[in-house]
């Protein structure tokens, strides 16, 4: 005689219990002013918080959290040194101010008989007028401004020491020597003493 197969087992309330993870429910209240409507503030709530992956949470459990270690960032470029300029040492005049001797005798003695055409012909080489120049020296006034502006230009152009102060001081003093050494600076760096306009005299 054939065996009756058992009829499937229906679970029980307290297997299926026990297969749900737990569930805690909260009651919160809501705060009078929260945006509810009247009739709906202060009104309990049910409030459910289901477990993350379906695990059972007891009250002893706690989460746990896993720690990131700082990462430091690799420094790829080395921070470079600024360069600090170099002051570039100027040079003295070729010849001193006073040095009588160590000049030439017919340019000293054209330059105090008349230091126009000197000091005109200086102007030439440096791209100024000859004539205008000429004017400027036979006039006090003029001398004062654009005796030291060829001075300078001269100091500027060779990088030659000195200071605005001193060429000022040294055509208030000795302009005629000053004019003496401005020519011979300008023979030293290979330009014709005078220029084309002493050649004109």
């Amino acid at each position: 005689m054939a065996s009756t197969p058992a009829p499937p087992s229906t679970p029980t309330p307290a297997s299926v219990s026990s297969a749900v993870p737990a569930v805690e429910t909260t009651t919160a209240i809501s705060p009078p002013d929260g945006g509810l409507p009247p009739e709906q503030q202060g009104e309990p709530g049910t409030i459910t918080v289901q477990p993350v992956d379906g695990e059972e949470m007891t009250g002893d459990a706690q989460p746990e959290f896993s720690e990131i270690p700082p990462v430091t960032p690799a420094i790829t470029e080395q921070p470079t040194a600024v360069e600090e300029p170099v002051e570039i040492p100027k040079q003295p005049w070729s010849h001193a101010l006073f040095g009588c001797f160590d000049m030439d005798t017919k340019l000293l003695g054209l330059t105090l008989c008349c230091p126009c055409i000197t000091f005109g012909a200086n102007a030439e080489l440096l791209g100024e007028d000859w004539m205008l120049y000429c004017l400027f020296c036979m006039l006090p006034g003029p001398m004062c401004y654009f005796g030291p502006y060829i001075r300078n230009k001269i100091r500027t152009t060779f990088e030659i020491e000195g200071s605005d102060k001193d060429d000022v001081l040294s055509y208030l003093l000795c302009p005629c020597l000053a004019i003496v050494q401005e020519t011979q600076q300008l023979k030293s760096a290979g330009m014709k003493p005078g220029g084309d306009a002493m050649n004109r005299s």
